[in-house]
């Protein structure tokens, strides 16, 4: 029948005409565009400057220059009410001469640099790394779940497409019978009745017709918004190529919950590094006096070391540790029930996929059959012998069973596209 040859040929050769877009178009367009994936990129390369902070916090000499004006003066000193000094009476009231000398003018320009601190710039180095993972695992999963659903978004148009396809083809060909049938009226071989009930059919299909195009539409213009892109004129959408993904050699939830592992052990040993002894350098010069005589030669240098090491903290490097295990184990429940819950999906899905070949394989031998009844339907009625009635009645269980076989093959696509969504 001339139904099964147009729709074959437009599955396996699509009119080349106008403008047509692909699935990978799509997928591309929204890596491109989706902000998010953008914000991310962006993020990871804040993180890549980290680095550089990180080693010029810890590693690179720090400079600053202070000055300070400071007044202690004394109180009731050798008769005078106030007085600014550094030989006080014993009497005077005021600070100690050793801690004020009376006062302080200072400009100073003072150099730190921390040494012996290789682990502690090595721990912030590697939780920054886990971090940067972490950013990247996430971009991972986003354009993951960006593309499972463009995807879907895809599979769905597509068969609006098949549909409207097929149904202008079985209008063209009811719009044929009708004419054969007004020759047959004339004739007085079938009634006028005949000829409305058909002319009644193919009104409905017309219906039918006008709203699958606005669907498509509606459906195509999603694609694109979902891709980021302006929406463009578009006659029709390439057959969706979905490749089965292989079997991954470690599987995303196994390499998150590794980097999750390994952030909570980096974020440890950055709390770690407070409990470290500390040794720094320090030097200053220029002006540093008491008293505003000579002050103009109170200008000179200093340096030192500084060395620190913590003692007690009320236990807090015990509880943090605690929290990291608690932290640990958690993440290993979630990773356990990530696996069970991975191979119960695939073996669904392919059960499902299985079950699902076999139903296309069945409806595709009725359809056959079907084919050839139409054919001896379709003479039969141009000689008289079959009512315009069990006509149609043929022709519409036929129409349901071809809409059947492609909601099975746009099923068996979403399942395709379902199984490389969790297999990764």
């Amino acid at each position: 029948m001339k139904i099964i040859f147009y729709f074959f040929i437009f599955l396996c050769f699509p009119i080349l005409h106008g403008q047509e877009v692909g699935l990978d178009y799509f997928l591309q367009k929204a890596k491109e565009n989706t902000p998010v994936l953008l914000e991310n990129n962006n993020l990871q390369k804040i993180g890549e400057i980290q680095n550089d902070i990180i080693m010029a916090q810890n590693k690179a000499f720090q400079v600053n220059a202070t000055s300070e004006v400071q007044v202690a003066p004394y109180f009731n000193n050798n008769g005078r009410f106030i007085d600014v000094t550094t030989t006080p009476s014993p009497r005077a009231y005021g600070y100690d001469v050793g801690i004020t000398n009376g006062g302080l003018y200072s400009a100073q320009l003072n150099v730190t640099k921390n040494l012996f601190n290789q682990k502690t710039v090595d721990n912030l180095l590697f939780q920054n790394k886990v971090q940067n993972k972490t950013l990247s695992l996430s971009a991972e999963e986003i354009e993951h779940n960006l593309v499972k659903n463009i995807t879907d978004t895809y599979i769905m148009a597509y068969q609006l497409q098949l549909q409207k396809n097929f149904t202008i083809e079985i209008l063209k060909d009811l719009e044929n019978r009708l004419k054969v049938v007004e020759l047959l009226v004339k004739r007085a071989v079938l009634m006028e009745s005949d000829y409305l009930l058909l002319q009644l059919d193919i009104d409905s299909k017309k219906l039918e017709l006008q709203q699958i195009p606005t669907n498509l539409k509606t459906a195509i213009n999603q694609l694109y918004s979902l891709s980021g892109i302006p929406i463009a004129e578009t006659d029709r959408l390439s057959i969706p190529k979905l490749l089965t993904a292989a079997n991954p050699v470690s599987n995303f939830y196994q390499r998150k919950f590794q980097n999750d592992s390994l952030q909570v052990e980096a974020n440890q040993n950055v709390f770690e590094n407070k409990y470290k002894p500390q040794l720094s350098l320090y030097g200053n010069t220029g002006l540093n006096a008491v008293e505003l005589t000579n002050i103009e030669r109170r200008v000179g240098l200093s340096a030192g070391l500084r060395f620190t090491i913590p003692i007690y903290d009320g236990k807090q490097r015990k509880y943090n540790a605690q929290q990291s295990e608690l932290k640990k184990e958690t993440l290993e429940f979630y990773k356990e029930n990530a696996e069970i819950q991975l191979e119960n999906n695939i073996k669904s899905v392919e059960a499902q996929l299985i079950a699902l070949e076999e139903n296309i394989l069945a409806i595709e031998e009725q359809l056959k059959k079907q084919q050839n009844v139409l054919e001896i339907y379709k003479g039969k009625l141009v000689q008289g012998q079959v009512s315009i009635v069990d006509y149609l009645n043929v022709i519409q269980t036929y129409k349901l069973n071809v809409q059947t076989k492609l909601q099975m093959q746009t099923n068996r696509l979403l399942l395709q596209s379902q199984y490389n969504f969790i297999n990764w």
